[in-house]
């Protein structure tokens, strides 16, 4: 039996597989030459057609064999095909999801933790997929899905998403928009990554009692990968700071998600969780910091590129993506806001933008700057980091005045342009 199921394995293996096909072809020719002799040496008729018929056996293999060939060529050439289409695919969507993640650390940079808050639910929801035994492509998913849970935070107001005090109900019921508005924005694409992050969005506020938001779903209602996130969104925000609170650590966080098991969580994957956490410890947490250097350049060629197509959003998605690959929020103004604007400076005297497009760059590093200020103040920065800042908001904020001065003036030189040539 074991020697029957070497050879069977043999067989599966491609030098195998040559080897089988070399020994087939060289039956068939054996046969038909045999035959083909005997056909002519027979001395009886019976003979001969006996011979005739193998030949014509034999030579049917052989085109058997041929055709077997060249269908298993063309089955490569068409798997080699649809690998080469579904990579090509898998690119797009994961594209497509970075675009939207972009947005969605823009927004995380307006609200708490920079862009380090997406990263880790994207880490833990996938570590937690993985224990509980989630196919391989939804694990792969889930790493560039999870992190847009609340990209519907982009439509609330920062009055409301920034306030620092405690939210009234009708503010409460502002913010509980977010999972309704991420699902609208995120919903209807062919893209199997943002499909599963609008799941995400519109779930992951839901609670295994039924007493969560938007919808009141209880239970396995809820899609499993909403009840995920909600497990990794819930553990990131007790273990992280705030504004209004210092963060918890981990045992204290741990025993507060237990006391909600079978209210807030579904059971079996908070017990889960629990497991990925006794496996991996505190550094579950933890990022790999960059390069310093290649973090600066490359948030600045980023910070350029944005400003170039005055996409605000991808600017600020720039910034907090530096911050959480470990720069410091003061370093950003000397080494990426300001080296970009004075690149923007040099393309304007190039002429390959316009006065209309620098003064839209301008307005848009000022918003960032202020974002930054407003960052550096809740991560309560030493008062140098504060004056830095304030620096930089002030040359920014010349530069806006002089491009301001500076178009004025062209437009009003263009309006007596006309009149001069009249007169003369």
């Amino acid at each position: 039996m074991r020697e029957t199921t070497d050879n069977i394995n043999e067989v599966k293996q491609p030098g195998g597989a040559v080897a089988g096909r070399a020994w087939r072809w060289a039956a068939g020719a054996v046969l038909a030459l045999v035959a083909g002799v005997g056909a002519v040496l027979a001395d009886r008729p019976a003979v001969a057609v006996l011979c005739v018929l193998v030949l014509a056996v034999a030579a049917g293999l052989v085109g058997w064999l041929a055709g077997e060939r060249h269908r298993e060529a063309l089955q490569k050439e068409i798997g080699d095909r649809s690998s080469e289409l579904r990579k090509a695919l898998s690119e797009l969507e994961i594209a497509q999801a970075e675009t939207v993640r972009r947005l969605s650390m823009a927004v995380e940079f307006r609200d708490e933790d920079t862009g380090a808050h997406i990263e880790r639910i994207g880490r833990f929801s996938t570590l937690l997929a993985e224990q509980v035994g989630m196919e391989e492509e939804f694990c792969l998913r889930m790493v560039h899905a999870a992190p847009l849970h609340d990209v519907g935070k982009v439509a609330i107001p920062d009055a409301i998403l920034l306030k620092p005090g405690k939210l009234t109900v009708e503010e409460r019921a502002i913010v509980e928009t977010h999972a309704e508005e991420g699902h609208r924005l995120l919903k209807g694409s062919s893209s199997a990554i943002l499909d599963l992050a609008a799941t995400i969005a519109l779930s992951h506020h839901e609670k295994w009692d039924g007493s969560g938001y938007p919808r009141g779903v209880k239970g396995e209602a809820i899609p499993i990968e909403g009840r995920i996130v909600a497990i990794a969104d819930v553990f990131d925000a007790l273990t992280s700071d705030r504004v209004y609170r210092k963060a918890f650590a981990v045992e204290e966080a741990v025993e507060m998600m237990r006391g909600e098991r079978g209210k807030h969580f579904d059971p079996v994957l908070l017990d889960a969780f629990l497991e990925v956490l006794g496996s991996s410890g505190p550094d579950a947490r933890e990022h790999m910091r960059a390069d310093p250097a290649a973090v600066a350049d490359s948030a600045l060629e980023t910070f350029v590129t944005a400003l170039t197509r005055s996409d605000a959003e991808m600017a600020e998605g720039a910034v907090a993506q530096a911050i959480e690959d470990g720069m410091e929020a003061v370093a950003l103004p000397g080494e990426v806001i300001e080296p970009a604007l004075r690149r923007l400076a040099e393309l304007r005297e190039q002429d390959e933008i316009d006065a209309e497009r620098e003064r839209a760059a301008i307005g848009i590093a000022r918003r960032v700057l202020a974002t930054l200020r407003r960052y550096a103040l809740g991560r309560q920065e030493e008062p140098q980091a504060l004056r830095r800042i304030d620096e930089s908001i002030e040359t920014v904020e010349a530069l806006l005045e002089r491009s301001v001065s500076e178009g004025e003036r062209r437009l009003r030189e263009g309006e007596r342009t006309p009149d001069a040539q009249a007169v003369g």
